[in-house]
């Protein structure tokens, strides 16, 4: 290829990027929440939470022990779905089967969905 042709491919390259670049919105701030609104915030995020130990605790019959070990920290760096199967499988002594695998995955997308709906439903109350 010659020089022009890269020069021109790059060119586009930049453009198209710095189209892309404007056409994103901003990072928006979560909006300020008064203390009640927090306080739901909060309260909310331990029940849906919960929910999800429950369905853990019901899908493989771990205790809620179990399941809460299984869970990593928060702001750990690791694959939260990995983990859980390979604790709970290390606790349980026995493999999930896929089809337990699933079910867990479905309750953490809902957890995932519910968490990330919050911050709306509490700042709208």
């Amino acid at each position: 290829m010659s020089l022009t042709v890269l020069r021109t491919g790059l060119a586009a390259l930049l453009g198209v990027a710095a189209l892309v670049a404007q056409a994103a919105p901003a990072n928006v701030p979560p909006p300020l929440l008064n203390p009640v609104q927090a306080a739901y915030l909060q309260a909310e995020t331990r029940r849906v939470e919960e929910t999800f130990v429950q369905k853990v605790m019901s899908i493989t019959g771990a205790s809620r022990e179990q399941v809460l070990a299984a869970i990593p920290a928060k702001g750990r760096i690791t694959d939260r779905l990995a983990r859980i199967y390979s604790a709970l499988e290390q606790s349980l002594r026995q493999p999930l089967s896929d089809e337990q695998k699933g079910l867990i995955f479905a309750a953490e997308g809902e957890r995932r969905q519910a968490l990330k709906d919050l911050p709306a439903q509490a700042a709208a109350r």
